[in-house]
C-alpha cells in the first residue's frame, strides 16, 4: 500500500491527511475482499482469496520523522479498534492476525489494541487477515535463522520455511501481490513470494479504486499458474 504521503502533496496537505485517506482505502478493500466471496466461509477458489494479507507499517518507517510515526501510531489504534466491532468480520468469521518483529518499538497502547483484535477474532475460521506491522523481509527470514539456532535445528530451507511468520500461522505461501505506485516488492515477504505473481497498479494508493481490485483479480485469474516449476 503505497503512495500516502506523495498523495497528500498532490494536494497540499500534511502527510497525515494522506496516511488518514490510506487507511479509509485499506477498509474499502476489506469490503470488496469480502463482497466478491460467495460462500465465503470454506471457499477456496485462488481468484475469490480466503488469505489476504495488508503491509500497514514497515520496519523501515520507524525512521519517519517523530511526527508523522506519531500520528501513524495513534491513527492505526484507532483503525484497529474500529475493526474489533466491524460487522462484516464477525459476520464472515475474519480471524485477524498481526505480524512483523520490533514490536518493542510500539506504544503500549497499540500493542494492548492488537492484542486484543487477535483475541477478540482468535476462535474465527472463515477468512484470514494479516496486518504486517514494523514488518521488514529480510528480519523475517533473520528471525527465523535465529529461532532454528536457539532451537539447536539444522538450518536449512525445509527448516526456515517452517519459521515464517505465514507458516507459523498456518497460512499459505503468497499467491498474488498487488503493489500501487511502485513496480517493485520492497521485500514483502521474501521467503513466501518465491512463486507469487505480481499486479503493479498506476495508482497512489489513496486513489485505489473497486475496478482496480476487480482488474487485478480477473488479470490473475487469466495467468497459467505455474507455481515457479
Amino acid at each position: 500500500m503505497d503512495g500516502n504521503r506523495r498523495y497528500a502533496r498532490q494536494i497540499g496537505e500534511h502527510v497525515l491527511v494522506g496516511h488518514a485517506k490510506g487507511a479509509a482505502t485499506a477498509s474499502k478493500v476489506l469490503e470488496w475482499w469480502i463482497k466478491y466471496i460467495p460462500n465465503t466461509v470454506g471457499y477456496s477458489s485462488p481468484t475469490q482469496p480466503k488469505y489476504l494479507t495488508c503491509w500497514a507499517f514497515s520496519s523501515e518507517n520507524f525512521e519517519r520523522a517523530e511526527d508523522e510515526r506519531e500520528g501513524l501510531f495513534a491513527m492505526m489504534v484507532a483503525e484497529f479498534k474500529s475493526l474489533a466491532f466491524t460487522s462484516l468480520v464477525h459476520l464472515f468469521r475474519v480471524r485477524v492476525q498481526f505480524i512483523g518483529g520490533e514490536r518493542h518499538r510500539f506504544p503500549l497502547e497499540l500493542l494492548e489494541t492488537m492484542d486484543m483484535v487477535e483475541e477478540i477474532t482468535s476462535s474465527y475460521d472463515g477468512l484470514f487477515l494479516q496486518i504486517a506491522v514494523g514488518y521488514g523481509g529480510r528480519q523475517e527470514v533473520v528471525s527465523a535463522v535465529q529461532s532454528l539456532v536457539s532451537q539447536g535445528k539444522e538450518i536449512n530451507e525445509e527448516n526456515i520455511g517452517k519459521q515464517t511468520y505465514c507458516r507459523q500461522r498456518g497460512i499459505p505461501p503468497v499467491s498474488l501481490i498487488i503493489r500501487t505506485s511502485e513496480r517493485r516488492t520492497s521485500g514483502f515477504f521474501l521467503w513466501d513470494t518465491q512463486a507469487a505473481e505480481l499486479h503493479f497498479i498506476n495508482k497512489l494508493w489513496p486513489q485505489l479504486t473497486e475496478i482496480d481490485w476487480l482488474q487485478a483479480l480477473e488479470s490473475f485469474s487469466r495467468r497459467e499458474i505455474r507455481g515457479g516449476k
